[in-house]
């Protein structure tokens, strides 16, 4: 008798516990089912703003007289479109000292083009758009850049974290604050890596500017751009590429702050437009990885 009511006892401590363990299960999938609800975001969309890609450079050894400006409308975050090209706009760029113009034909893709440039290194130039009854303006300062000395090829960490390193040599004027852009583009990586990089502790010394891929192998190339640029432009650029690198960084990087260009409506101060307009010498060299 006492066998029997202690086999009973034991038959329903197991139901008991396959029923704690079942309940838990069904805990557990409703949990995980709930997970998967889908989350519709509401991103406030202030309509489209103008974008202007307005980059003046002027290569060592060549007449500067062909330049593109670029116009066009953002589109909403969730949009699957890509950017709206402007046309019909009225782009000149006008030389300070002397007011000479430089009008930029409309090529009704959102390109603006001159071909009768005239850059002169540590002179003013203003920006003016008229578009959709409103008048965008900005002035930037055309910065020179000297030659590269020398590209020097490395091999940075061990194992798999080994990589192929770039730096680009470079002379930097003495007692001029100088700030400067790298830009490179390899074959073996469709995206763009910038670098910007200031003098102010290197003054009068041989600068570098370094680059490095772990996708680099031998016979890959890379084409290396170093632009002139001012300051303003360096802070905004420089603030570009942090925010373009912290992406996905974690809980603890910098919260983005908004990244705001030199182009101005002055009829309203205070709409939000993209872009920036900006002028420079550039030098530019390929390498072959070795």
């Amino acid at each position: 008798m006492n066998f029997f009511n202690e086999n009973i006892e034991h038959r329903n401590t197991n139901s008991n516990t396959r029923h704690k363990g079942i309940a838990l299960i069904l805990i557990m999938i409703g949990f995980f089912n709930s997970c998967t609800d889908t989350v519709d975001v509401n991103v406030p969309d202030g309509g489209p703003r103008l974008v202007v890609e307005a980059s003046i450079n002027w290569e060592k050894g060549t007449s500067g007289q062909t330049q593109t400006i670029t116009l066009s409308e953002s589109t909403s975050y969730f949009s699957n479109n890509p950017d709206v090209p402007v046309t019909g706009a009225s782009v000149v760029v006008t030389k300070d000292n002397d007011g000479m113009q430089f009008v930029f034909e409309d090529q009704n893709n959102g390109n603006y083009i001159t071909t009768n440039f005239v850059p002169v290194v540590d002179q003013s130039y203003t920006l003016e758009i008229l578009y959709n009854e409103q008048t965008y303006t900005a002035t930037e300062t055309l910065m020179s850049v000297t030659d590269i000395n020398d590209v020097e090829q490395t091999i940075e960490g061990d194992g798999d974290e080994e990589e192929i390193q770039l730096k680009v040599f470079f002379d930097d004027p003495i007692n001029i604050d100088n700030y400067y852009l790298g830009e490179f583009n390899s074959s073996v990586n469709p995206l763009l890596t910038l670098t910007a990089l200031s003098d102010q502790f290197t003054d009068g010394n041989e600068n570098f500017i370094e680059f490095d891929n772990e996708d680099l192998v031998a016979e890959a190339t890379v084409d290396i751009s170093i632009y002139g640029t001012s300051e303003r432009y360096y802070n905004y650029i420089n603030i570009l590429i942090e925010q373009s690198e912290g992406e996905g960084g974690g809980p603890f990087q910098t919260t983005p702050v908004q990244l705001k260009g030199n182009c101005i409506n002055i009829n309203s101060p205070d709409e939000e437009v993209l872009g920036y307009f900006r002028l420079g010498e550039v030098v530019k060299t390929t390498y072959t990885i070795l």
